[in-house]
């Protein structure tokens, strides 16, 4: 066998491997500097580790100068104690004398200037506490509007302060004098008890000697070196020009020079559990991970071409994202500066504050458009870069609970509809029978929203659509079919593809990834270790004429409890907080709407679009109240804007009570699933109360390990930037944190299950002599020509991996061997009589 260091393009890889790294300290250099500009250091992950490392120290210093101002001894008192006591958040204090020094540390900052920014910013978190204490609502509605803005730290203050004088509230004033003693008073209590900063006074004239803040010497000497070091870490992953490196242990694969940060095959932190994985035997974990990395790719010129003419056009299409910005609608002419909400008319209050919200709105959707033009910018010199080459590869590696991931940026197979359009398989596979042309039309169909009906009906509707389809593979730009689909790119690259299938029959060679997705993957996985017929059959585990819907199935059950509630006049209960004259806040209940009122709205408005959302993360660790908010966000947000909201005040009774019923219908058609979810929430609580990660291996062999720690840290309150900012201290307790535990178990239990299962799937298919492999946790892809083969495979394997042995008793024995002797855990939840071979004949299982 030829050595890869032997390949033509082993060097290019070599040098290829070589620019990732540039690419990445060029990256990391540039956010460098442009932090360093904007005096914002700490935005750099080497100086933010900084802020946690110092915090407690810091700390201990502020409280130390306190106890002593206050001790009652002979000496003059220190005006900064008064501030001291004003601010009474030691941690906050702390906080933002360390983020302002450090937000500068590489630049000479005057200590007039560092004093006079820290007091200022301190004396800002005073003001605002006044003024919500004193004026709870005024400073509600201007804090959210002033968020909305995106407004600075000093426009932020004067779009605060200034209404709150105006509300007739109390400002403490803080003299400049006081401010830059207590700013100087808490930079030299940093200095003497972090060592990260000196005093350094320089000599101009005998009238000025300007003293500034500067980073001791040891501590630029640090920043420097870790600095260098963060360089290397950060390259910019590029897919690879010959296979990658093979993954034999935790630490060998992907990229084969060490020019770059090499991978792990895990992403994580913890060397002892990567050394625990180097001792296993996890076969069918390195030969799937192998065989999906080298999976030969190649760019789609033909979308490519399509793709950068409307890109360089500026293209007003939705997918392509511009990079000019909305312009902010006109200041209303009447609004002069002099002019106040008070002496405003109603009607030009009406228009101020409509132009305000319109303003607000044009301005979030130029940031979110800024940032979609830049990822579609890159992904595009990606996809230029490499277009000539035959052949590329993604080098892949897990998370923790065994998905797999590209690890290169940009452009991958796992990206989102552009750069799966992008990207086609480098060989090609004949469509020799009349499987691999459905499946090719199966795909097709579902780009545009076509896949809650038969296989045959699918492929009917492209044919239906043939004439359309073809003028856009001929003309993409005329033959604007393409645009369309829900997945437009995709389904550009279909069409070409289609284009092809018509004009060489059999013998067309199909460079196309197919896809087939499962139905609500993670309900899947659970009917099908309870054997529950009733979830099974929801979920498409069972044959059928056309396939189940379960979205649409929960939208029915919940229709009938509407149904059910118009004629129940119970009020409900809500619970409102309320503030009493000093500002303290309490709960209390109050009646709400009657039932049948909620139920009046609801009814006729129940469909699969509001369940959808709710369902599809039921196995991923939805509860209860993430239901209401889904539906709330997903549901009653774009109904108010629509403008015919039939409920009164913000929407959130009216989401409360669909978010509940959402519940207990899925709870009614996927009992059992909910059933083994509580059971596996229970089993981690009590692993957690013995101080004990959950540890189990899947039916892929691979070992994981869910250990969430508290870790040791702080949570500093401010009444902006990020409301709450967690400073991590050095060290971390080794305590569970029985909460995440428990509402983490599900979804990662069940992740690590449907990874198994395209593990096994991939080196079954391999040894069946599939090369190409398409594969996004629960979406399965393969050239159309051998898409039968692995619909065939994916099936047996899926009734293998749980007729093999009971996959919940074992992660049970698993659980009891880690836990001290005598450690009980609740039975296991009953199981119903699905009979599993039945996925074997499901067409709809994976479609």
């Amino acid at each position: 066998m030829t050595s890869i260091n032997q390949h033509p393009l082993f060097q290019a890889q070599l040098d290829l491997e070589e620019e990732m790294r540039s690419l990445g300290i060029s990256r990391f250099r540039d956010q460098l500097e442009e932090a360093r500009t904007e005096k914002q250091e700490t935005r750099i992950q080497t100086i933010r580790r900084l802020l946690g490392h110092h915090h407690q120290a810091m700390v201990a210093g502020i409280e130390a100068f306190m106890a002593e101002a206050k001790s009652g001894k002979a000496g003059r008192k220190h005006s900064a104690l008064k501030y001291c006591e004003m601010v009474g958040d030691v941690d906050l204090m702390a906080h933002m004398t360390l983020r302002v020094v450090l937000d500068g540390i590489t630049s000479r900052e005057t200590l007039t200037h560092v004093a006079l920014n820290i007091a200022s910013l301190l004396e800002d978190e005073v003001h605002f506490t006044q003024f919500e204490e004193q004026a709870p609502d005024a400073f509600k509605a201007r804090k959210k509007a002033v968020e909305k803005g995106g407004s600075d730290a000093r426009r932020r203050r004067n779009a605060m302060l200034i209404p709150a004088r105006k509300q007739g509230v109390e400002l403490a004033e803080w003299g400049a004098r006081e401010k830059l003693l207590f700013g100087q008073k808490l930079v030299e209590i940093m200095r003497t008890t972090t060592d990260l900063v000196d005093i350094e006074r320089t000599f101009v004239s005998t009238t000025s000697s300007p003293i500034y803040v500067v980073a001791t010497e040891a501590t630029a000497e640090w920043i420097k070196a870790a600095n260098s070091s963060a360089e290397w870490l950060s390259p910019t992953y590029l897919p690879t020009i010959i296979p990658p490196k093979p993954w034999t242990t935790p630490f060998d694969g992907g990229y084969w020079s060490g020019r770059v940060r090499r991978l792990l095959l895990v992403k994580t932190r913890n060397r002892q559990y990567l050394e625990e994985l180097r001792n296993r035997e996890m076969p069918t974990v390195y030969s799937a991970l192998n065989a999906l990395q080298e999976t030969p790719w190649s760019v789609n010129k033909r979308v490519l071409e399509v793709m950068e003419h409307l890109w360089s056009t500026q293209s007003d299409l939705d997918f392509i994202p511009r990079d000019d910005k909305e312009d902010a609608p006109t200041r209303p002419l009447w609004l002069t500066p002099e002019l106040t909400k008070e002496t405003m008319t109603p009607d030009q209050l009406a228009q101020f504050r409509d132009w305000k919200k319109d303003a607000a709105d044009v301005h979030a959707r130029n940031i979110k458009q800024a940032s979609r033009h830049r990822t579609f910018s890159r992904m595009l010199s990606v996809a230029r870069k490499f277009k000539d080459h035959e052949e590329i590869y993604f080098p892949h590696n897990l998370d923790w609970r065994g998905r797999v991931y590209p690890c290169s940026l940009y452009l991958t197979p796992q990206g989102n509809d552009a750069q799966r359009g992008l990207l086609q398989f480098a060989n090609s596979v004949p469509l020799t029978d009349e499987d691999g042309v459905l499946w090719l039309a199966v795909h097709g169909a579902g780009l545009w929203g076509v896949d809650k009906v038969s296989l045959e009906a699918r492929r009917a509707w492209v044919e239906e659509n043939e004439e359309e389809i073809l003028a856009a593979a001929r003309d993409p730009f005329e033959g604007r079919f393409w645009m369309e689909a829900e997945k437009p790119w995709e389904a550009l690259a279909f069409c070409f593809d289609w284009l092809g299938w018509k004009t060489e029959g059999y013998a067309f060679q199909s460079q196309l990834p197919v896809q087939m997705d499962g139905t609500c993957n993670g309900l899947q996985n659970f009917s099908a270790i309870l054997r529950d017929e009733v979830g099974g059959a929801a979920v498409n585990l069972v044959p059928a004429d056309k396939p189940n819907d379960i979205y649409s199935t929960v939208a029915e059950v919940v229709a009938r409890m509407v149904e059910a509630d118009l004629d129940n006049t119970t009020r409900i209960l809500i619970t409102r907080v309320v503030r009493n004259e000093l500002g303290k806040e309490t709960k209390e209940k109050v009646e709400g709407p009657m039932v049948c009122e909620l139920a009046r709205g609801w009814h006729g408005h129940i469909n699969r679009k509001v369940t959808k959302r709710p369902v599809m993360t039921l196995a991923y660790g939805a509860r209860l109240y993430g239901f209401k908010e889904m539906v709330m966000v997903d549901t009653v947000s774009k109904w108010k804007a629509k403008g015919d909201f039939p409920f009164e005040g913000s929407g959130w009774q009216a989401a409360d009570y669909m978010g509940k019923l959402i519940w207990d219908a899925v709870g009614e058609v996927v009992k059992a699933a909910t059933g083994c979810m509580d059971w596996l929430q229970a089993a981690a609580r009590v692993a957690a109360s013995e101080g004990m990660p959950v540890l189990w291996t899947t039916p892929a062999g691979f070992l994981v390990q869910q250990a969430y720690h508290l870790p040791s840290e702080v949570r500093i309150k401010t009444h902006f930037e990020n409301i709450r900012v967690r400073i991590s201290l050095p060290g971390e307790t080794q305590k569970i944190d029985t909460r995440k535990q428990a509402s983490g178990i599900s979804p990662n239990w069940v992740h690590s299950l449907d990874a198994s299962h395209m593990q096994r799937t991939i080196e079954r298919c391999h040894a069946m002599g599939l090369r190409s492999f398409c594969m996004i946790h629960d979406s399965y892809g393969t050239h159309a020509g051998n898409a039968q083969v692995m619909a065939n495979a994916l099936r047996e394997e899926f009734v293998r991996m749980y007729s093999e042995q009971d996959v919940l008793a074992k992660f049970r024995e698993d659980l009891l061997e880690q836990m001290p002797v005598g450690t009980e855990l609740t039975e296991l939840p009953p199981k119903g009589s699905l009979d599993l071979s039945q996925v074997l004949e499901s067409p709809f299982f994976f479609a």
